[in-house]
């Protein structure tokens, strides 16, 4: 738990301030075994510091003012430290200002800071966390300023603040615990003189749990200041009476029975409750010493009485916790703790049965009070100090790497952000930005020129299909009778039958997507869609994949602009892994998954390329390559042919946004892997299906920088650097007017 406050307090410190602080410092919270009330009536006492804290990350400046950030307030404040500090409205802030004071009324020197804190010390729950916050902050000054102040002073800097500048009149009990704490030790502490002395409280089979009856205190309204005020008019009475008196160390029972009527009953119980605790604390630390829990049980249960009963500082509420809880099996003892009228009960409890006491109290208290008790199960540990452990560093998903799920393909993605940053020596392509002709008569693609097979294209306008000349598919229906050795497992083979078609987008040889005009690319949609159709029709094409691969790095062997069509009868593997991914969440949830997928992007924002009244682009969260995008379709369509006249133009005019900013990214005709994801053409209802369209471009760096997919993302898994938020920023403030037309 330790580090986990350590980790969110230097988070915290870097996102306030832009900068890692120096040093990092612990104070903790205290228990108080025995001596409820008595530190301040020179009493002996006997806390302990335990493992809850108030954690201070902190850096020396040389600026004018100080800056202080409390996280778990979620407030800032700023003070010159030169001022005549005085006691302002920011509550949390008095303590550190009264310490500032304190500090400078010893004539020590301190310069300005920044300093975030958080803590894990519950409020309000008697737990001292004023001290803690006191100490720790007047302990971190003193060590990077190098004060040269010691530990006890310390303690009563935090003291001194909290009577000055809080405006409580606490004893030095909390602060010295915080301070002095040891692991396994109690502090039997003489709050006259500030001797102190170390017992050993290792519990064994035992373990301390703190009830909190979330009926929450402040010393300034709990009454805290007025029994102080009684025992203050009660030893003067005794000393007036008595000349051997000092403190209430040295009255008796006698001495208050003799002086019971011009006490008063009031502050006579007040005053015999005090020297019947500060008795107690000696007997408590012999037991603790000991590991005589039953002693110290019933010592905790007297100590509750008399503070319910003389000292009238306890309520209803703790009054039942302890009450109750004596009844559970394996408690030895019991009381409250604290200032009193709510906080906690302390509770000394076997630990094999600690599980089965704390939900039946839980319960009790439940039904009791319509109150959900808290539960804090302490431990006996350092007091204040540096943080010296390595800090863990909380994980950002800009710095550090991770895995990301697709749910597509259900796989992963490993990224590793922190690579953007090393320098590139790799392989450069070579950038061919020559001029085309709208005409190239050595290009096979374009209108009127021969084909290497032989077969002339006609002279064509607009879009223009034909069968490729080299398919990677033939049509024939091949007659396939396995062998035995087709029937292996381990050697599988079925025949493939399909046809693979190419679809030039325009005549003229110059253009690419982004450079054509919408009502242009309207028309290769349309072709799209009647191919889509045809193909799909045929009895035995069950996968019609529309796709196009630009530039010489993705492998096109042709400028000239084109896409191709493989129309088969499998289903191919991508498709298939879709496909089985988008039914089963389909069969889960009802909808589809990039229904719901895009709605929650939407939402976000922070992916968002593009978006029109139908469609958006986004780099998807699990986007393998640089600058990876989809667009997908807002309205639940399954398949191109779903299409409306008004969405096929608005698909068209993203299309040319898209791929405008790509080529816009770097100048350059931007290569990419581009295809359609829609519903198979088997015959089968397929309402799982999300139309979407996928861009796979491999530039990474600049126009000549691309990523590779090698090694690694061969043997293991997919691999990216720049992460899917940044790529969707880049190209989000990229211009939609292409970089080739921006001076016309």
């Amino acid at each position: 738990m330790t580090n986990k406050l350590v980790d969110f307090t230097v988070q915290t410190f870097k996102k306030q301030f832009g900068e890692d602080p120096d040093s990092v410092y612990m104070s903790p919270g205290r228990i108080n075994i025995i001596g409820e009330h008595v530190d301040y009536n020179n009493g002996f006492v006997l806390p302990a510091a335990i493992d809850k804290y108030i954690c201070f990350a902190i850096k020396a400046t040389d600026s004018e003012l100080s800056e202080f950030y409390a996280a778990d307030y979620n407030e800032k404040f700023t003070v010159n430290v030169n001022d005549d500090l005085k006691p302002g409205s920011t509550r949390w802030a008095n303590y550190m200002l009264g310490v500032i004071h304190e500090i400078k009324k010893l004539g020590k020197k301190i310069g300005s800071f920044k300093v975030a804190l958080s803590s894990d010390v519950p409020i309000g729950a008697g737990l001292s966390s004023s001290a803690a916050l006191e100490c720790g902050f007047a302990y971190a000054l003193d060590s990077i300023y190098k004060l040269g102040i010691d530990r006890k002073t310390i303690t009563i800097i935090g003291q001194s603040s909290e009577h000055n500048f809080a405006g409580v009149k606490c004893g030095i009990m909390d602060q010295f615990a915080s301070v002095f704490g040891k692991k396994d030790k109690v502090i039997k502490l003489d709050c006259n003189t500030l001797d102190y002395t170390y017992y050993d409280a290792k519990l064994d089979d035992h373990c301390l749990v703190l009830f909190d009856s979330c009926v929450k205190h402040t010393h300034l309204t709990s009454g805290y200041n007025d029994r102080r005020n009684e025992v203050d008019r009660g030893i003067s009475i005794i000393k007036a009476n008595y000349s051997e008196v000092k403190d209430y160390r040295d009255v008796t029972h006698d001495m208050l029975e003799k002086l019971k009527g011009e006490l008063g009953e009031v502050i006579y119980k007040r005053c015999r409750y005090v020297i019947e605790e500060i008795k107690r604390v000696e007997e408590a630390a012999l037991a603790l010493q000991n590991q005589d829990f039953k002693k110290l049980g019933e010592l905790l249960n007297e100590t509750h009485k008399g503070l319910s009963q003389d000292y009238e500082v306890s309520c209803s509420e703790l009054d039942f916790l302890v009450e109750e809880v004596l009844k559970e099996k394996g408690v030895s003892g019991a009381r409250m703790m604290g200032g009193g009228f709510g906080g906690c009960t302390i509770n000394l409890i076997k630990k094999e049965d600690a599980d089965n006491v704390i939900a039946s109290i839980q319960k009790k208290y439940k039904d009791a009070f319509n109150i959900d008790m808290k539960v804090y199960q302490v431990n006996i540990s350092e007091g204040t100090h540096k943080y010296e452990g390595k800090q863990k560093v909380t994980f950002s998903i800009t710095e550090h790497p991770h895995r990301r799920y697709n749910p597509l393909l259900d796989q992963w993605i490993l990224v590793s952000p922190q690579r953007a940053k090393r320098p590139w020596k790799g392989q450069q392509e070579k950038v061919n930005e020559e001029k085309r002709p709208q005409h190239d008569k050595s290009c096979y693609l374009c209108s009127g020129n021969t084909r290497v097979n032989g077969d002339k294209n006609p002279n064509y306008k607009g879009p223009f299909v034909f069968k490729n000349d080299f398919p990677s598919l033939l049509n024939e229906d091949i007659s396939f009778q396995p062998n035995d050795q087709d029937d292996d497992e381990l050697f599988r083979i079925n025949p493939e039958r399909g046809i693979n078609r190419v679809i030039c987008f325009s005549d003229d040889h110059s253009l690419t997507l982004p450079e054509m005009k919408v009502e242009d690319i309207v028309k290769v949609i349309t072709v799209w869609q009647e191919e889509y159709k045809s193909l799909g029709l045929m009895d035995y094409i069950n996968h019609v994949q529309i796709f196009e691969n630009k530039g010489s790095v993705m492998g096109c062997s042709n400028p000239h602009p084109h896409c191709q069509i493989w129309a088969q009868s499998s289903i191919p593997t991508q498709a298939e892994i879709t496909q089985k991914n988008l039914k089963k969440y389909y069969d889960k949830n009802g909808h589809t998954l990039l229904e719901d997928y895009l709605k929650k992007e939407l939402n976000k924002s922070e992916r968002i390329v593009l978006e029109n009244e139908s469609f958006v682009v986004l780099v998807p969260f699990w986007a393998t390559w640089p600058y990876e995008t989809m667009i997908i379709s807002k309205r639940n369509i399954k398949n191109i042919l779903e299409f409306t006249e008004e969405e096929k133009k608005l698909y068209a005019a993203i299309l040319k946004e898209l791929t405008t900013k790509y080529d816009n990214l770097f100048e350059t005709s931007f290569p990419y892997s581009a295809g359609i994801h829609q519903s198979p053409t088997d015959g089968k209802n397929h309402p799982e299906w999300h139309f979407h369209m996928h861009f796979y471009p491999p530039l990474l760096r600049s126009a000549t920088v691309k990523k590779f997919m090698v090694g690694y993302e061969m043997l293991a898994e997919a691999q990216r650097d720049i992460t899917p938020e940044q790529s969707a920023e880049v190209l989000r403030k990229l211009s939609s007017v292409h970089y080739k037309t921006r001076n016309d």
